[in-house]
Order: structure tokens, then sequence, then C-alpha cells
């Protein structure tokens, strides 16, 4: 039996009545399908390909774009770390020139270096191997902004710690009986003496400054006023106690007392004036240092004039 075949006519648009066939095997035209859609197959893959190569070329320009955004950032947390780091590296100069001027020791740089540096991690080591000038640049502000704030709250801390002995010791200065009480000639010290009344020695446990009556008194000291009375031999009594140092200061044979009970004074206040009152032989003020109730000598504490003690 004769196998089927495929015929195509041409038909000429001149002439209708000229007509051309052709014969195509089966499996001839099943060869040409197949090859015309791995054609069709081949364009549509080529066409995928150039629109990937396309999106990926506007990708990888986006990622240049943002890289140098990122760079630029980068680069400007470096400038602002390096400010940084430059004001606390002035902030412990001006704290070693404060410490040397209060008698405290400066921080080492041992100790201010403690936990700032070291060996970078495995991490940061493969970041670092990297080539992407990206990845390094924000390595290296990862670890000096870690490196920043560590210095920072080691500042702080021992700024704080100086802060705070630096005010203790104000205080204490200002609580220092470091300027003459008043006016006038010493007729009495510290120390055993004949007694002008009693007729014997005896241990005389402050400093005896004569002036005339109503002669000023002034506070030698900021404190606060402890008693203020007649008491025993030293007639009109003001007591002013001086906390931070323990110390505790007497005005006694007082004209007049101007304080009272509670009271806080400061260093040059007036508090009263010189008298004769109590166990006396003329007016003068008999002036007492104690440190922890014990007596000691005031002309210890006095400093000279022209010495500036506020």
């Amino acid at each position: 039996m004769k196998k089927p075949g495929w015929k195509i006519l041409f038909v000429s648009e001149q002439s209708f009545s000229r007509v051309r066939q052709t014969t195509f095997l089966k499996g001839l035209l099943i060869l040409c399908i197949l090859f015309s859609m791995a054609g069709l197959a081949g364009m549509a893959r080529l066409v995928w390909f150039s629109a990937s190569f396309g999106l990926a070329k506007f990708g990888v320009y986006e990622a240049r774009r943002e890289n140098e955004g990122l760079l630029k950032k980068t680069a400007f947390l470096n400038k602002f770390i390096s400010k940084e780091s430059e004001k606390i590296d002035n902030l412990v100069a001006f704290e070693n020139k404060v410490r040397l001027q209060y008698g405290m020791n400066r921080i080492s740089d041992d100790v201010r270096m403690a936990g700032i540096g070291g060996k970078p991690d495995r991490e940061e080591m493969m970041i670092s191997s990297l080539l992407d000038p990206v990845l390094k640049q924000a390595e290296t502000v990862k670890q000096r902004t870690h490196s920043l704030l560590r210095k920072a709250e080691l500042q702080d801390s021992t700024l704080s710690q100086m802060s705070n002995i630096v005010n203790k010791t104000h205080r204490q200065w200002l609580q220092r009986p470091s300027i003459w009480p008043t006016q006038g000639r010493i007729t009495s010290r510290f120390g055993y003496r004949f007694h002008p009344i009693a007729k014997h020695n005896m241990f005389h446990s402050g400093l005896d400054i004569a002036n005339k009556s109503w002669t000023p008194i002034f506070a030698p000291a900021d404190g606060i006023v402890k008693f203020v009375g007649v008491k025993d031999h030293f007639g009109n009594l003001i007591e002013l106690s001086h906390p931070e140092n323990n110390i505790e200061t007497l005005f006694g044979h007082l004209q007049q007392a101007l304080v009272n009970k509670g009271q806080i004074v400061k260093r040059g206040e007036l508090i009263g004036y010189m008298g004769s009152s109590g166990r006396s032989t003329g007016p003068h003020l008999h002036y007492e240092v104690k440190i922890d109730r014990k007596s000691v000598d005031p002309l210890g504490f006095i400093l000279p004039t022209d010495v500036v003690v506020d």
C-alpha cells in the first residue's frame, strides 16, 4: 500500500490556471516543525538571557551607586570618630592636670588602654581579608566606634571619681580655719603658760588676741554654729562646727554674739565682738581650734595674709 504524503499547492496571482504542487514526506515535515520549535525556544532563551543581563547590569550599577554612598558615610563616620577621640584626649590631658594640682595620682596609660583594642576575632579577620572596600571600611568604623565607646565610658568614670574628690577637697578647704579671726596682738600662745589669775603654770588650750572692746570677730572658715551662750570661765562663747574636717573652733570672752545656734556661717562673716566676759583680765579673744575634740595650736592653721584661701 502506498504511504500517504503531504502536498502543498502553489497558486500564482497572475493566473489561477497555473498550479504547482510539491509533495512533502511526513517525516520531513515533522523534522521541520521540530527545527522551528527549537529555533523559537533558542530565540526565547536568547531574549531571556538578554533581559537578565540587562537587569543584572542595572543591578550592578545601582549596587555601585549604593557602595559609593556607603563609602562616603563611612568616611564621614571615621572623621566624626577622630574628632570625638580628640575631644576625649583633651579631657584626659585636663584630668591629668587637675589631678596633679590636687595631689592625686594620674591614671596610667595602661589602665586607660585596658579593654581597648586587642586581636580581632575570626569573623573580623575573614571580613578584613575580603576585597570589598565597603566591608573593610564598615569593619574599621565598627572597631573604632567600639574603642571610642570604651574610652568614653572609662573617661566618664574617672572624671566622676575626680570630681567627687575635688568637691570634697573644696569643702574641706572652705571649712579649714585658715584666716585670723580678729585683729590685735597675741598676749598668750598655745601651750603651758603662767596663768595671770591662777598664778601658776597651766596648759593654755588656745590663742589669746587682745584689742579694745567691740573689735569685730570673724568666722575663720565655713561652718555651723554649734553653741551660743555663756559657758564656764569663757563667758560669752561661740562654738563653730566644721564637719568636713572634724574641726571645731571656739571664741570666748565676747562682748556680744551675732549668730544663733544652727546658723550656717561663711569664712570672713562677722559673728560677734571682742569683750572681757567670763574669767578675764581685759578685753581679748580666746580663740581655740579642736580636731576630734582635741585642742591643737591655732597658729598651725592660719595662713599668711597674702595667700588666697577661697
